[in-house]
């Protein structure tokens, strides 16, 4: 089996970036149905391997890494029940909510509103996924960036559009400082070739034109006429 038969060639750009580039943030963006999380949902198994070499390395017991999503019903839908379908991994809660994997504690952080504040406080984490960052509370996604403080943290990120003046993308995306060190990958529903191309057919027959298509399926940053 080839690497083709098991990701799109954005998805191995991607990857390639992962396991090659000097990176903080990695932010995916793009059309619905795109391939986005998947990847990100790969990269987060990478990255607790990362973590816990890290942490041994360093004499660390505990390692903590960051799960952000809106809501916990949007982390276990978007990565907890799709790891486990797409790769076996079952990811049980402990009494704190917790998950636990490779020797990491996966630390959720809820990020709609800034209630998910209080639970980016307070601890260190060797890295972070933010799923759907473009519904997440500013301050709290800051705080999460804020917490990825050990040496070669990462924080990676997958979003679909939304206006281009959203802070996402004015601050993150748009952000060429090379200090920034982030890169961002924009995916559009095309470029997803396990798709049935009957459904992308579907899809774009019944998306309106203007924003909603240009987000949907071209994965663009457009505000509506």
């Amino acid at each position: 089996m080839s690497m083709d038969d098991l990701l799109t060639a954005k998805q191995q750009e991607v990857l390639h970036a992962y396991l090659h580039e000097d990176f903080m943030t990695m932010i995916l963006t793009g059309a619905v149905r795109s391939g986005k999380t998947f990847i990100d949902n790969l990269l987060f198994l990478y990255e607790l391997k990362r973590v816990k070499r890290q942490a041994d390395l360093e004499g660390e017991k505990h390692p903590q890494y960051i799960l952000a999503g809106a809501s916990s019903g949007s982390i276990y839908n978007n990565i907890i029940a799709s790891i486990s379908n797409d790769f076996g991994i079952e990811l049980n809660p402990d009494k704190h909510n917790h998950y636990h994997l490779f020797g990491v504690d996966i630390t959720p952080v809820y990020t709609k509103s800034i209630s998910g504040l209080a639970g980016a406080r307070g601890f260190t984490a060797y890295g972070a996924y933010v799923n759907e960052a473009s519904l997440a509370n500013e301050r709290v996604f800051s705080e999460i960036l804020s917490r990825c403080s050990k040496a070669g943290s990462h924080v990676i990120v997958d979003t679909n559009p939304d206006a281009p003046t959203h802070w996402l993308k004015t601050d993150y995306i748009d952000n060429k400082d090379p200090e920034n060190k982030t890169l961002v990958f924009t995916f559009t529903m095309d470029e997803n070739t396990f798709l049935d191309p009957n459904y992308i057919k579907q899809k774009k027959a019944q998306t309106p034109t203007g924003m909603f298509y240009d987000r949907e399926i071209l994965g663009l940053w457009v505000s509506g006429d």
